[in-house]
């Protein structure tokens, strides 16, 4: 039994251009790319994608000289690109709930509890951690991470490998769409800020009629009490702040991947 370096050589480059790309969504995308899932994870993980998608998609046929060639690198590295952004835009979708939770925080005195997330290893308020575990929830509950394989391994018929090109046309579109994050996250806690507005006007027309009350002792408490109603009441509509964001991003991803959704 003889096997000729052109079957070897093709059989390198389907499975590390396929790797490629997937490898690079689940080292980015929310839950797999985190600091709390172990490299090993996400290799294995990346791995088993490609076995099971490799058979079921197309991949251009390679020359036996091509395989270790300067092209075949830029290909990889294009396919690592496209995987990556795919699995930024979640994270984006993300970022939406740690800017409304540092708001919220910032503008009831809840910015002093803060700790470091340990999926990023920066320091955010506790509030904001609270939003970010909520949408973790909610979105393994939707089959989220399902979703997001089924959209790249469908990504390999839509665009393929040879016509990667045609998705850094529209790089822009996320650009742009990276705008929602503070739109939407200001729409999500507006009747937050505007409520407290009104708890601050309230503490400058009581100053103005009662010179003598300590505004710093008074003010203070009452604040973080208010603070806490207002976020006990703007989480019954976080559900669908969180659905709305993440078909948006959804949404994105199958046009920059030319998949229907």
């Amino acid at each position: 039994m003889t096997i000729e370096l052109a079957i070897i050589n093709q059989w390198i480059a389907e499975h590390a251009l396929v790797f490629a790309r997937i490898a690079g969504m689940t080292s980015s995308m929310v839950i797999l790319g985190t600091r709390n899932v172990p490299i090993r994870i996400r290799l294995f993980t990346a791995i088993a994608l490609t076995i099971i998608t490799v058979p079921v998609v197309s991949v251009p046929d390679v020359a036996v000289d091509e395989v270790f060639s300067l092209a075949m690198s830029i290909q990889v590295m294009m396919q690592t690109v496209i995987g990556l952004a795919i699995g930024f835009v979640t994270r984006l979708v993300f970022e939406t709930f740690v800017v409304a939770g540092q708001v919220i925080a910032m503008q009831t005195g809840l910015g002093f509890a803060s700790l470091v997330d340990p999926s990023s290893g920066v320091s955010v308020p506790a509030l904001g951690q609270l939003l970010v575990m909520m949408a973790t929830l909610i979105f393994l509950s939707l089959d989220g991470h399902l979703q997001m394989i089924q959209v790249i391994v469908l990504s390999f018929e839509s665009l393929p490998i040879s016509e990667s090109v045609v998705f850094f046309a529209g790089i822009d579109k996320m650009i742009y769409w990276a705008q929602s994050i503070f739109t939407t996250a200001f729409m999500m806690v507006l009747s937050a800020v505007v409520a407290l507005l009104v708890v601050n006007l309230s503490f400058g027309v009581m100053t103005r009629a009662a010179p003598q009350i300590n505004l710093f002792v008074i003010g203070f408490p009452v604040t973080m009490i208010a603070g806490l109603m207002i976020v006990w009441l703007i989480l019954r509509s976080f559900i669908p702040h969180f659905i709305a964001q993440i078909e948006s991003g959804q949404s994105l991803i199958c046009q920059l991947l030319l998949v229907e959704c």
